[in-house]
């Protein structure tokens, strides 16, 4: 199973109630949260131990760091998101340059919605779609307004070509 330590960036009080916090989804809901992801992607994590740095800022995969001020349904929202990135690149997902981020979050969003979905309910996937779209980043929007323009089977189908376009052989 993988492991994931959380730490705070410093002795700042809400950074060190947000690694708590953390700790207490990935302790509670980490099993399922990975069995989620790897069933709706078909792939595996290959990575065995993360370290996680909560901090105010804007939450990132590699290294993994997590933002201090979200509520719960947020954080573990955005902990999804960071970890569908780790398991992209454990799985050797190469994206072109050229509209990187908008090609990069298509592939995520094609699965995050309906793995939040069955995680955190319709609103808590709603509320989370909202916040990514609310950053103003156009590839966001864009990624979003793509995957979610396909039915859910249409999305799992979709995902299984953008594997066979990203996915490389190492």
């Amino acid at each position: 199973m993988l492991q994931i330590n959380f730490y705070p960036e410093s002795n700042k009080e809400e950074f060190i109630k947000a690694a708590g916090e953390y700790k207490k989804i990935w302790e509670k809901d980490g099993r399922r949260i990975v069995k989620t992801i790897e069933r709706y992607s078909s792939l595996a994590f290959k990575t065995k131990a993360i370290n996680a740095l909560t901090f105010e800022g804007i939450s990132y995969s590699i290294p993994m760091q997590l933002r201090s001020s979200y509520n719960y349904n947020r954080e573990k929202g955005a902990f999804i998101h960071e970890l569908i990135h780790r398991l992209l690149v454990d799985n050797n997902f190469i994206f072109p340059k050229k509209n990187f981020t908008e090609n990069l979050h298509k592939v995520i969003d094609l699965i995050l919605y309906d793995i939040w979905v069955d995680l955190l309910g319709k609103n808590g996937a709603e509320d989370n779609k909202k916040v990514e779209i609310s950053y103003g980043n156009p590839a966001y929007k864009k990624a979003w307004e793509w995957a979610l323009s396909f039915s859910k089977e249409e999305r799992a189908k979709k995902f299984k070509e953008m594997k066979l376009k990203y996915q490389v052989s190492i």
